[in-house]
């Protein structure tokens, strides 16, 4: 438990110093005015919680009684089975389902008219009838859906990847221990307030930015429950970053489907979400415990590890 402590105090402290640095040094206060620079830091951001993990097992490497070891877990293991299929396709029936619930909040409704998105009056008068075909939800539905799925597999993966590996690896070790619900909980705790300066700076929630800080405690705590069950189901870390790449590919999806509402209540990040990732842990639950029969939910991190392979 100290191992993990003193990392997420670390990632957190190194994390926020940068963002300090850019923010105040560089002078990124307003991300819309500096866009490639935001997209940037943003996504270097999502490597510290690797950096930070690989410094401190180089560090602690002579020290076998902290060590927190590779091989302890064997999560980087790349072995591809369903659950990494499942995790794959999940998050574009998160987002669907979000949008689906968000179209019945107070305020809100389904968008059909696109056209606003894209004035037609910017478009080449021989383009516009491709423009009309483009903007549907349909098209924008089956678009998203298709580069999301490659970008969450690919390149979002990647970068997620840098999270991961400090949230779902380096963590899932210290806490062997402890049991899921519990280090659930932690990861999620750790991983949200980790997000703080980005939200501050507008990210999903750029109309209640300190209210989103607590919003996106709730959002990590919510995904940590089911990232980290796909980790221990499958025993590798990697269906957590494709999950994770493929969620931030394709959330955006409500923000073109919806229309009203505010960010605290729209898509993934806000109300919306929350209902639809809760009734999605339960089902996992319950597929868990009557279904599959592993009984992760109530077991020690170790014992779910120490198995052996399924």
């Amino acid at each position: 438990m100290k191992t993990a402590i003193k990392y997420s105090i670390i990632v957190c402290v190194i994390s926020w110093v940068y963002a300090a640095v850019m923010i105040f040094g560089v002078g990124l206060r307003n991300p819309a005015d500096n866009t490639m620079i935001y997209t940037i830091f943003a996504s270097s951001y999502m490597l510290l919680p690797l950096i930070c993990a690989l410094g401190l097992q180089i560090v602690t490497s002579k020290k076998s009684h902290v060590r927190v070891s590779l091989r302890e877990t064997g999560l980087l293991r790349f072995k591809i089975k369903l659950s990494w299929l499942v995790a794959w396709i999940l998050p574009v029936v998160i987002v669907l389902l979000t949008i689906f619930v968000n179209s019945l909040m107070p305020n809100c409704e389904f968008n059909t008219d696109m056209s606003a998105l894209i004035p037609a009056d910017q478009v080449p008068e021989e383009q516009r009838e491709m423009l009309n075909m483009m903007m549907t939800p349909s098209f924008m539905i089956v678009t998203t859906i298709i580069s999301g799925l490659f970008a969450g597999a690919t390149i979002n993966a990647l970068f997620a990847f840098g999270e991961e590996y400090g949230w779902r690896n380096y963590l899932v070790a210290a806490l062997k221990e402890k049991k899921f619900v519990f280090a659930a909980i932690f990861i999620g705790v750790v991983w949200g307030i980790w997000h703080f300066p980005l939200i501050l700076l507008g990210h999903n929630y750029p109309q209640h930015s300190v209210a989103g800080v607590f919003m996106m405690v709730i959002l990590s705590v919510l995904l940590s429950f089911v990232e980290l069950y796909f980790v221990l189901k499958a025993k590798s870390v990697y269906p957590a970053a494709i999950f994770h790449g493929t969620i931030n590919a394709v959330a955006g999806l409500n923000v073109f489907l919806i229309k009203g509402g505010n960010d605290l209540l729209n898509g993934m990040p806000g109300l919306s979400g929350f209902i639809v990732i809760s009734i999605v842990i339960i089902v996992i639950y319950l597929f868990d415990k009557y279904v599959c029969k592993d009984n992760i939910f109530i077991k020690t991190i170790g014992e779910v590890l120490d198995n052996g392979e399924r």
